[in-house]
């Protein structure tokens, strides 16, 4: 992607929010400025997405699809490495995700 300068790695992690104050977080992140999503092929859904570090050590990015029955819990990571094998994420574990909010638009 090139408005994110990074390659990303082939397929997104899923997240699920859970705690009351991460998701509070993330209804304010929806409303917020972000990096927009427009795909060439109509077929892919367009969003939003936002610079973040994943675990403290990846640089990647936020992905909240434009999707009208899109959980309002879930968000999707992507960097330009598999995001699971770089932090030994498995099912169940928590992961920290820091926005920054240094991005151009």
């Amino acid at each position: 992607m090139t408005k994110l300068s990074i390659d990303p790695f082939p397929g997104t992690l899923n997240l699920e929010i859970s705690t009351r104050d991460d998701l509070k977080n993330l209804e304010t992140l929806r409303w917020m400025d972000g990096i927009e999503i427009i795909p060439e092929d109509p077929s892919f859904c367009r969003g939003k997405c936002y610079l973040a570090l994943i675990g403290g050590r990846l640089r990647g990015a936020v992905i909240v699809p434009d999707v009208a029955d899109y959980p309002n819990n879930k968000i999707e990571l992507i960097s330009d490495r598999n995001i699971k094998e770089n932090l030994s994420v498995n099912a169940g574990d928590v992961l920290e995700v820091e926005i920054l909010l240094e991005h151009k638009k």
